[in-house]
């Protein structure tokens, strides 16, 4: 069958493994423009079923990135929260505990992390949005980017420089 006016507008393959040993595999990562030309965001749902220090170094990012943390139990994504996971955010290294369901903007420039999910009672949702066609951050003054695993459907290679 033809490719129709607005395919290339419509991605379905966007699965991929768990790296990690806390996250129920699979995954669902969005990698921008590496999947869809033109796009302008990442975005990745994971489901983690035990602790996991996930990022211990702070960073900054060159635009806006939301971090969604859920209970991940269907229908009540709220009362089903049921985690500890301390967050720092600012130069001064602010500590928060999230233990609710919570939404973190995090505004281009602004330093965050650590990121400990140091407790998890029931699986939790997890979803970074990061507002850029490419996933980028700023450690320690060096620039990384990642692209994700090469996947099927990706368009263009993967890439981690670190």
């Amino acid at each position: 069958m033809a490719e129709s006016k607005y395919d290339k507008f419509f991605l379905t393959d966007f699965k991929e493994p768990s790296n990690l040993s806390a996250v129920a595999g699979p995954q669902a990562y969005f990698r921008g423009a590496r999947q869809i030309p033109g796009a302008n965001m990442n975005m990745g749902w994971q489901l983690f079923v035990e602790p996991i220090y996930l990022e211990k170094e702070p960073h900054t990012h060159d635009c806006d990135e939301y971090l969604i943390f859920l209970g991940g139990k269907l229908p009540d994504l709220f009362d089903s929260f049921k985690a500890e996971i301390d967050f720092c955010i600012g130069e001064e290294q602010e500590a928060h505990l999230i233990n609710q369901a919570t939404i973190i903007f995090i505004p281009k420039g602004l330093v965050h992390c650590p990121l400990n999910f140091r407790k998890i009672d029931e699986p939790l949702l997890f979803h970074a949005i990061l507002l850029a066609p490419r996933f980028t951050k700023t450690m320690g003054g060096k620039e990384f980017s990642y692209d994700g695993p090469t996947i099927p459907g990706a368009r263009g290679s993967a890439v981690l420089d670190l």
